[in-house]
């Protein structure tokens, strides 16, 4: 049985999960919310999480704004964050706002964390057969205002989320059903040609679950099951990714539909997975793309805004007087531009 580990802050040395059987067997095919002990760590302690804030790569610190109607998505805008900014402010900014901190790459930043989500998976690979061998894909720790909302959207990854402190209320829908999810919108996010969001009505609730995740839940659902969630009131939560070799084959056939069969005008595009049609899609999509690349469009600029975080403001906010980057896209490119400077020099 897996363990929890000294790196993690436990104090207690019993299984972090401890689910039923009928559990473990349904996890990733079915909408369920179990129980875990991950909250008790000392790694989700207020004090823990403003040293993080304080010593985190800005590059990869995302703030984000919202509004209060679920259906205005656009009203969705990343956050500048001031280099100046200690992670007391952002906390406060936070907990005194209407924002939302997004710390992602969480597993290649700090070892406890990553420590913790890897046993996560070690113990669902040694529990879930059925998934073969899940493995850590992409974590993210959010911290989240009071009525914050994070609107309804799929993502292209297999995810779940571990729920640490406060409350907040999830709604799951059912997963790859056109009525929810239109196929093109599918298909350019898993193409990286459109963020996570999708067109929401409220009729849609009438088909969703709903749950109230309080500390020591986790909230689980099938593979891109749209999904929309509103805090009660100042959350910490941890979103993680997993991979599994069950996930290449919605991969590439989204990908094949959109950069094949879209481009030739097709419109009855078949999202089915197995049998000889779609393996001869797949392996013709990943030929050409090797050999002559898809071009991609370019979302850097949704990452220009005219907002910055600050905890004395309205909302933990204040407006700049011209709009910017946001800094982590502004500091990644920069990051960038430097690695290319240097291997063109090298090279040379």
């Amino acid at each position: 049985m897996t363990q929890l580990k000294n790196t993690s802050g436990f104090a207690v040395s019993e299984a972090p999960m401890q689910w039923s059987q009928q559990e473990y067997a349904s996890f990733g095919l079915e909408p369920q919310v179990n129980q875990h002990r991950y909250h008790e760590s000392t790694l989700f302690d207020k004090e823990a999480l403003v040293a993080l804030l304080n010593s985190y790569p800005r590059k990869w610190l995302q703030a984000f704004s919202m509004g209060e109607d679920p259906t205005r998505a656009d009203e969705w805008q990343c956050v500048d964050i001031p280099a100046e900014l200690t992670g007391e402010d952002m906390w406060r900014a936070v907990e005194t706002g209407r924002v939302w901190l997004n710390i992602t790459h969480i597993e290649e930043v700090d070892d406890a964390y990553r420590d913790l989500i890897h046993g996560m998976y070690e113990h669902l690979a040694e529990h879930c057969p059925h998934l073969q061998n899940p493995r850590a894909h992409y974590s993210t720790l959010l911290i989240s205002s009071p009525g914050a909302q994070v609107y309804y959207h799929l993502d292209a990854e297999p995810n779940m989320l571990w729920h640490l402190r406060g409350q907040k209320r999830i709604w799951v829908y059912p997963a790859m059903d056109t009525r929810f999810v239109p196929q093109e919108y599918l298909e350019d996010i898993y193409a990286g040609e459109i963020d996570e969001n999708l067109p929401y009505r409220a009729e849609f609730d009438d088909s969703a679950v709903e749950y109230l995740l309080s500390p020591g839940d986790v909230a689980s659902w099938p593979h891109n099951g749209p999904h929309r969630i509103v805090n009660n009131d100042m959350n910490v939560s941890l979103a993680t990714s997993y991979y599994t070799p069950l996930i290449y084959k919605r991969q590439y056939t989204q990908l094949a539909n959109r950069f094949l069969l879209r481009n030739l005008g097709i419109k009855n595009r078949s999202m089915s997975e197995d049998g000889l049609i779609p393996a001869a899609k797949r392996i013709t999509y990943r030929l050409i793309n090797k050999l002559r690349p898809f071009k991609r469009r370019d979302r850097s600029a949704s990452y220009i805004t005219d907002l910055q975080l600050d905890p004395n403001g309205e909302l933990g906010l204040r407006k700049l007087s011209v709009a910017q980057p946001a800094s982590f896209s502004r500091l990644a490119q920069q990051q960038e531009s430097e690695l290319s400077s240097v291997e063109t020099s090298t090279a040379a």
